[in-house]
């Protein structure tokens, strides 16, 4: 199945004026990341995305730039507000202890298969990612 677009930032937590949340819209340029304001110092960065339809997600490939771990968890717009996000992707690990404090491998591109629950059979059409920051600045592309 061909990628699906994000149609619009819902929310987000933090961002560089440098590089705006917006930098996730645009698939053409991959290496203009969305990072965290220099100033936030609360170590996670969140965003919640909507997809231009509902589709299965069978996979997710993750642009990572300094942050140790990732939860994304999907939902529908259908739903009502008061509804919790279902998790996808449990917490995974981006980048390991001695990397983190080393500040190596900072950047890379980790791709997750859909796993056997079933959530990857049913349509979704909204992304809530999560992210914890390793590093002073972390972001994802």
């Amino acid at each position: 199945m061909a990628p699906v677009k994000i149609s619009h930032v819902v929310s987000f937590s933090s961002q560089d004026p440098k590089y705006p949340v917006e930098n996730l819209l645009n698939p053409d340029s991959p290496m203009r990341p969305w990072l965290s304001c220099p100033q936030d110092k609360s170590g996670q960065l969140k965003v919640e995305l909507q997809l231009e339809r509902a589709v299965p997600i069978g996979y997710i490939d993750v642009g990572n730039y300094g942050c140790a771990f990732l939860q994304i968890d999907v939902g529908r717009s259908s739903w009502p507000l008061d509804r919790p996000f279902v998790t996808l992707l449990p917490a995974a690990m981006l980048m390991s202890l001695t990397d983190s404090k080393q500040g190596k491998n900072r950047s890379g591109v980790r791709m997750f298969k859909d796993g056997k629950e079933g959530k990857s059979r049913e349509e979704w059409d909204g992304l809530y990612e999560k992210q914890r920051c390793s590093t002073k600045e972390c972001g994802c592309y």
